[in-house]
């Protein structure tokens, strides 16, 4: 907050459709307070929320990506309070969100608060940028993300060997264990654990066409564990020569069941 510097806050929270940042604020809360008083003005105060994306690498949670978020926050109106209690739900179900739902602010309940996004800077393993607040709000998340994530889990919940198997077939990649790290329609990345002790290593395996449905995706992944990675060439994960099969040359029909 512009008005403390210095001074970092822990507030619960999530991020919406569009991508703006859901801040939970405790009735005691010092921004709750900030809030009170300039609710009568035309913006909110000015504050800057730093979200962390992570990713478990076997039992140890790992920080993906950072995202530093900097704007006005406001009260969520009364009309898109209940959609942005949903989202908050999703991450942190608790049933004092319901004191969030009221009709008005200015009680002692918890307050939902949206931040307007103005800047947000970005911070990957292989990236990082800055993107301008309504560039950002125009961006549209990929459909396959939630297809993505859920193949990504199973993968790492059952298929962790193959994966290690494909992983190290690729040439020049080391040898260790494996985890799926990122997935998307353009291709994996794998997070490889060297068993000489060394640093872990990001290999990218692009698909040779991108996947433009959730079956396409799903495909490509497995026809990369059962051994598309044998002609693909490992490199850092700015950079890989396409793996085959390709995901979207063949189609998503079902199989007759005999």
């Amino acid at each position: 907050m512009a008005d403390y510097p210095d001074t970092r806050f822990s507030v619960r929270g999530a991020v919406d459709h569009a991508g703006r940042v859901l801040l939970w604020v405790a009735a005691d809360h010092p921004l709750r307070e900030a809030l009170r008083e300039g609710r009568q003005g035309d913006t909110g105060p000015m504050v800057g929320v730093e979200l962390s994306a992570l990713r478990r690498v076997g039992r140890t949670p790992t920080v993906r990506a950072r995202l530093w978020c900097q704007g006005r926050a406001g009260a969520v109106p009364a009309r898109e309070r209940r959609g942005a209690a949903l989202a908050v739900w999703e991450r942190d179900p608790d049933e004092e969100l319901l004191a969030a739902l009221g009709p008005s602010p200015a009680g002692p309940a918890p307050l939902l608060v949206r931040v307007a996004p103005a800047t947000v800077l970005y911070h990957t393993y292989d990236a990082m940028g800055v993107v301008e607040g309504p560039a950002y709000l125009a961006a549209r998340a990929d459909p396959l993300v939630g297809p993505a994530e859920d193949i990504l889990a199973r993968v790492n919940d059952r298929y962790r060997d193959e994966l290690a198997a494909a992983a190290a077939a690729l040439p020049g990649a080391p040898r260790g264990a494996a985890w799926l790290w990122e997935l998307d329609s353009r291709g994996a990345t794998v997070w490889v654990n060297p068993v000489s002790g060394a640093d872990p290593v990001l290999v990218r395996v692009p698909w040779s066409a991108p996947a433009s449905a959730p079956c396409q995706l799903e495909r490509a992944v497995f026809d990369f564990l059962a051994g598309g990675g044998e002609r693909a060439a490992a490199a850092p994960a700015e950079a890989a020569a396409p793996a085959e099969p390709p995901a979207a040359r063949r189609g998503c029909r079902r199989r007759p069941r005999g």
